[in-house]
């Protein structure tokens, strides 16, 4: 999916949207006000998106105002949606004051269980979580997006895939870093907690892309140091992909899949330089003091959602088996340096 959105006015818009199935012609859901919901379809021709080759027959666009959906002029608060994805395409709050800001928080953990990310929220007119769900295509127009100066958008990508329009967009960029060796057990646990629910037929489609990797944590006797050792000399290469330095990944491969190269961590060294705010698992207090300092935030400082217990046992157990040091080597080597860096910063303040 692909779409573009022009502001003509206050309630006067003009936007395309190109839908997966070119042949399907597009809808949008407006809510307005909370109560009064309308499902419109497009019906203005854009030629040129057929041209393109990006819709079958062109007619996939909209010009709304208060005639062609009523009460539009008259909402206090509205929300427009791609009416078959749910994707937000706009939103407008006239009695909110947002920040103005955009903010690209990248999180490459696996359940990006981030307090910081629940402190933005409220603060942006728009956000997008779990970005690396969405669709390339779509993610760029996501991101490209002009016509809202407060904007967040947070979650895992391939940083290096969008840098062109990261970079026009003029965004804030943010990352917290973590142990390497609790993000492997967290992985591991996830992949295990996938596996039980594959065993379900009806939710079996949630792991189809993930069998090997399932299959593979949950196989592994996490209780045993020998047991892990002999799993992991046996691990296949798909997991091990899968598994492998996801810091690195994010900051410095083009595209799915890459295979991991000992240059990719000068790569993403480089890109970490290139950061507004950079913090680390060990020193939340300061990396939330930096956020709201840089970001002009007001209130109480948040607090920091503690690693469970499991957690940190299953990641001190893969820390003594020697065949995970492939999985975190970078990752390793980049939090040491950010901690080092953070450390002597924060002493001196």
């Amino acid at each position: 999916m692909r779409f573009n959105f022009n502001v003509v006015g206050p309630a006067s818009f003009e936007l395309w949207i190109a839908p997966d199935d070119m042949r399907r012609t597009p809808r949008i859901r407006v809510v307005m006000d909370r109560t009064q919901e309308t499902v419109i379809e497009a019906w203005v021709h854009y030629p040129q998106l057929k041209e393109f080759g990006w819709h079958a027959h062109g007619v996939c666009g909209f010009k709304l105002d208060g005639q062609s959906c009523p009460g539009l002029d008259q909402a206090v608060r509205y929300d427009i949606f791609d009416a078959d994805t749910n994707i937000l395409l706009y939103r407008h709050r006239a009695d909110a004051a947002h920040r103005a800001a955009r903010v690209l928080s990248l999180d490459y953990t696996i359940n990006q269980d981030n307090a910081a990310r629940d402190m933005l929220f409220p603060e942006f007119a728009m956000a997008y979580f779990g970005i690396h769900d969405i669709h390339f295509d779509l993610l760029r127009c996501i991101i490209d997006i002009k016509y809202s100066d407060s904007l967040l958008l947070q979650g895992s990508l391939l940083l290096k895939r969008y840098e062109d329009v990261i970079q026009t967009g003029e965004y804030v960029k943010t990352i917290l870093v973590v142990d390497p060796y609790v993000e492997l057990a967290k992985r591991l646990l996830w992949l295990r907690r996938m596996a039980e629910i594959g065993k379900d037929p009806a939710q079996s489609w949630r792991v189809d892309h993930l069998q090997g990797p399932c299959a593979f944590a949950a196989g592994l006797d996490l209780g045993s140091v020998s047991a892990l050792r002999k799993g992991f000399d046996r691990i296949d290469l798909e997991t091990y992909a899968w598994l492998e330095n996801p810091l690195t990944r994010d900051l410095s491969c083009t595209v799915p899949g890459e295979a991991m190269k000992p240059g990719h961590w000068t790569l993403a060294i480089e890109a970490l330089s290139r950061f507004h705010v950079i913090g680390h698992q060990h020193f939340w207090g300061a990396y939330t003091a930096m956020l709201a300092d840089v970001l002009k935030l007001e209130g109480p400082a948040v607090p920091e959602r503690r690693v469970p217990e499991p957690v940190l046992e299953l990641a001190e157990t893969l820390s003594r088996v020697k065949a995970t040091i492939g999985l975190v080597e970078m990752d390793i080597n980049l939090s040491d340096k950010v901690y080092t860096i953070i450390e002597k910063q924060w002493e001196k303040a």
